[in-house]
């Protein structure tokens, strides 16, 4: 009996109060008890998925901040554009060679230029974005690795080739052939780099976990900085201005 004489109240969500100690039913009070925890269940889930995904919001600043990440991937990336450019001048030579033509100097300068490139612009705007990627899609699935490669090769190759090809114009006294050289040169490079770098990015985003994604981009990107290297040198056909390897 309860001593104070007042029936004992519980609430229950989806009937209101029931008088247990009038006589509500021991039924009743157990569907009270389960339908208040599976209320405090739910609410606990919410604001653990609500606070994720703020969290998940603010947490590409904190992914990103500081100078060691980008400052490392443009160290990586301009040592190995670098190397690239080596690699392109090799193979021209040789091949010049093979065709009776004069194999000609080495280019230092051609060397700097792209070592620059990836130091000062490749390095860190891929630090930057496939971090973002990473970001923005963490769950590996199908349709997120689809995104990754489709966003890479629609919205970072263009960037990505059209940054080259004005770097190394601007700095070989070139600028009035800038428009020329992407309305002629862009979209049949893209559709190389598209050959090239589908396989390569359906690899990165599938097995390289993302810390290590700068460094495998930029081991591919050694061949591919060979190849726009000697793009981004290479003479336009009916350029009013021609181009000249300095």
């Amino acid at each position: 009996a309860n001593p104070s004489g007042q029936p004992t109240l519980e609430y229950n969500e989806m009937h209101g109060f029931h008088a247990l100690g009038a006589g509500g039913g021991w039924h009743q009070h157990a569907w009270s008890q389960f339908s208040r925890r599976w209320q405090q269940h739910r609410a606990r889930s919410s604001s653990a998925s609500n606070g994720a995904s703020t969290s998940g919001r603010g947490s590409y600043l904190e992914r990103v901040k500081g100078w060691q990440g980008p400052s490392k991937a443009a160290l990586i990336s301009g040592s190995l554009s670098a190397t690239g450019d080596l690699l392109a001048q090799f193979v021209q030579a040789q091949s010049n060679q093979k065709e009776g033509k004069p194999m000609g100097p080495y280019d230092p300068l051609r060397t700097l230029r792209m070592f620059g490139f990836g130091l000062c612009l490749y390095g860190p705007i891929q630090f930057y974005w496939y971090n973002l990627l990473e970001w923005l899609m963490p769950v590996k699935t199908t349709a997120t690795f689809l995104a990754k490669v489709t966003a890479n090769q629609l919205l970072l190759a263009p960037v990505t080739l059209s940054t080259v090809f004005t770097w190394n114009l601007m700095l070989t006294d070139q600028a009035e052939s800038i428009p020329n050289k992407l309305r002629t040169d862009l979209l049949p490079t893209m559709k190389n780099g598209w050959k090239f770098w589908i396989p390569a990015a359906s690899f990165n985003f599938l097995a390289v976990p993302v810390e290590k994604q700068v460094l495998y981009m930029s081991m591919c990107g050694v061949l591919w900085t060979a190849y726009l290297s000697h793009a981004s040198t290479t003479r336009i056909a009916a350029d009013p201005v021609p181009l000249t390897i300095k």
